[in-house]
């Protein structure tokens, strides 16, 4: 995309910043985790404890160093409402190991609540070389109730992941209808 995706810009703002500000409205304390540190955002900045192990990587780093729960989410995510993260945390909360929303058979790993009783059973499947959050969240996730994250947004809109040029372009199209319908 031209650019390093934490400084893709989307409308104003750039999907760091957009990440940033999402977190921020849960939580005093924001941590970046993996990639380099992003000068515009004044979070503290945690490396990746594995190298070359993806965003698994980053979560392990993320519960290594939290006392509690973890709220993740990626910053290639624009559109991910507070009101899902603090969904999912309603769920951990409740006893869960992971939350995370499960649309289309399909989960959502990097927009989701880690509790501490996750960190164990990622670093084992991290220590065999396995790096995928899927199976992961297949054993030992609760899903977020479909009806709960319709409830926050049209779930296609707010699970649209930024991967490539044609899927900025959608979020474009998407924020101007957004900029549009609250005018």
């Amino acid at each position: 995309m031209g650019c390093p995706k934490a400084e893709v810009k989307l409308g104003r703002l750039s999907l760091a910043t957009r990440a940033s500000d999402t977190l921020s409205v849960l939580s005093t304390e924001v941590i970046l985790v993996g990639g380099e540190p992003i000068a515009d955002l004044q979070h503290r900045h945690l490396p990746d404890a594995r190298k070359d192990a993806g965003p698994a990587a980053g979560i392990e780093t993320a519960l290594g160093d939290a006392r509690i729960h973890v709220i993740v989410l990626a910053l290639d995510l624009p559109f991910v409402p507070p009101e899902l993260l603090l969904e999912t945390l309603a769920v951990v909360d409740q006893g869960a190991t992971i939350c995370a929303p499960r649309w289309e058979g399909r989960w959502h790993p990097l927009c989701a609540t880690y509790s501490q009783a996750a960190l164990g059973p990622l670093r084992q499947r991290l220590d065999r070389g396995v790096f995928d959050l899927y199976g992961l969240l297949d054993e030992i996730a609760t899903p977020l109730e479909t009806n709960v994250l319709r409830e926050v947004g049209e779930p296609t809109e707010i699970l649209l992941n930024i991967n490539t040029p044609k899927d900025l372009s959608l979020a474009k199209k998407l924020l101007s209808a957004k900029s549009q319908e609250h005018r």
